[in-house]
């Protein structure tokens, strides 16, 4: 398989920043592995706070909290994160994909990585 194509299945099927990993670009990709993480970390606390609010807005009007009404209020709270978290997480995926195969294509050019060129002496 070609360095390209396997460079960005792997960011693209596994979690952004593998594919870089996988061509010996680790700096690289950690860079969109943190950022990643940061925005799925951030999407969880804004999940868990929201709902917390939400349910502690119903508890103090004396509403009975079942569980459904826990998951209404929890999926109202994703549906808020995914208007302005969900957009920065998806381009740091398509750009970690892109970016995965260019440097696969470089590597195939013989523009080889330092570490890609110290691995093969």
């Amino acid at each position: 398989m070609k360095d390209s194509v396997r460079g960005a299945l792997w960011s693209a099927f596994l979690y952004p920043g593998s594919g870089q990993m996988v061509l010996n670009h680790f700096k690289r990709g950690m860079v969109f592995a943190v950022v990643s993480a940061s925005g799925v970390l951030a999407m969880l606390l804004v999940v868990i706070y929201g709902t917390w609010t939400g349910l502690e807005h119903l508890a103090c009007k004396g509403e009975e909290i079942t569980v459904p009404i826990m998951f209404s209020v929890a999926v109202s709270s994703l549906v808020e994160v995914k208007l302005y978290l969900l957009p920065p997480l998806l381009l740091c995926w398509l750009v970690s994909i892109v970016d995965a195969w260019r440097l696969g294509k470089n590597i195939a050019n013989g523009q080889k990585s330092i570490l890609g060129a110290m691995k093969h002496m």
